[in-house]
């Protein structure tokens, strides 16, 4: 039986039928009713089922939202989190809880992520004495919905807790939405205060916390999942537009100078420091983005005889033609008037 995606036309991306269910069951269990809202997402109770069911990111966020209104529960994604099991995960909540150590685990759910939702990517980044958790998502209008991130910060706190048997305690949370008028809820989930109005949701352990061992740990069996797991992701395809969309947005805005790390980032919908790390995944760089760009435009700018050696430098965005020169020669192994000429090294 194919597979089935129910998207609207603005979704873009895509949450894992079992982490709407996950939801769906966690609401009609508070008695909220979720009929007439599922309707209106244009989710059927046999997508709700589809093991490998995908439903629109947009459509996944409003029902959270409509569902928050209708608890009249101001901490729904709080608590939402605190029913969390690695079953609302899809496989990735498998290979969690069947990894060495909780460091092994986060790793696993980084690499998988996009199984569970692939507006974005869960991200783990080792930094001295802490171990920083970046559960992103790119979100309508690049912001997450206040209820949608609380619950994916807690619900990673919490699942952590779970799959350990541990009292893990984060050493720092902290969310780009408003502080809210009450936060007592989010001291008691978390053990401790968040901050807010961050320029990343971020979730910080004390590195130790990586080294805490799982009960349910099964290198046999987690093979076999990481195995289908990665099935999975080719299903979905690789994230390997990242490098195509930075390339598209330089060479859009080149003509006005040298392109900016973190400029370029937001329009993505990302901080400079996620970008770079992405960009890393594919072994590469943003300077080395940007001059592969370069260096294709100058190729085809070159062949217009219309176009100055000046113009073509002001196009690619140098300020300095003597700097387009250098960088000409290292492209080509020639200057650029001889490249007009017809001659290469």
């Amino acid at each position: 039986m194919p597979t089935r995606t129910v998207m609207n036309a603005d979704a873009r991306y895509t949450v894992a039928s079992a982490s709407v269910l996950a939801l769906v069951r966690f609401a009609d269990a508070r008695g909220l009713g979720t009929g007439d809202l599922l309707a209106r997402a244009g989710v059927s109770g046999a997508d709700l089922v589809d093991v490998d069911g995908r439903i629109g990111q947009a459509a996944y966020n409003k029902l959270f939202e409509a569902l928050t209104d209708r608890s009249g529960d101001a901490d729904f994604g709080l608590h939402f989190a605190e029913s969390s099991s690695p079953d609302a995960f899809h496989v990735v909540g498998q290979l969690a809880i069947r990894a060495a150590t909780l460091g092994e685990a986060l790793d696993r759910v980084a690499r998988y992520s996009r199984i569970v939702h692939d507006a974005g990517r869960v991200e783990v980044e080792r930094s001295g004495d802490t171990l920083v958790v970046h559960p992103g998502c790119r979100g309508l209008a690049h912001d997450v919905p206040r209820q949608v991130a609380e619950y994916s910060a807690a619900s990673l706190v919490v699942v952590a807790r779970r799959i350990t048997r541990a009292a893990i305690a984060p050493a720092r949370v902290g969310f780009r939405h408003a502080r809210p008028a009450s936060i007592g809820e989010h001291r008691r989930v978390f053990g401790i205060t968040p901050m807010f109005g961050e320029q990343e949701t971020t979730v910080v352990f004390e590195a130790a916390t990586a080294d805490i061992p799982i009960a349910g740990a099964d290198p046999t069996l987690s093979s076999l999942l990481e195995h289908l797991a990665r099935g999975l992701l080719e299903r979905l395809g690789e994230d390997d537009d990242l490098v195509a969309r930075v390339q598209t947005e330089i060479a859009k805005h080149l003509e006005r100078g040298a392109p900016d790390l973190d400029a370029l980032a937001r329009r993505l919908g990302m901080s400079g420091r996620t970008l770079q790390r992405r960009l890393a995944a594919f072994e590469t760089t943003f300077q080395e983005v940007v001059d592969s760009v370069r260096r294709r435009c100058a190729e085809r700018y070159i062949r217009d005889a219309r176009l100055s050696l000046h113009e073509i430098a002001f196009l690619l965005g140098f300020s300095d033609p003597s700097n387009f020169h250098r960088a000409f020669r290292r492209w080509f192994g020639v200057t650029p008037a001889q490249l007009r000429r017809g001659e290469r090294s």
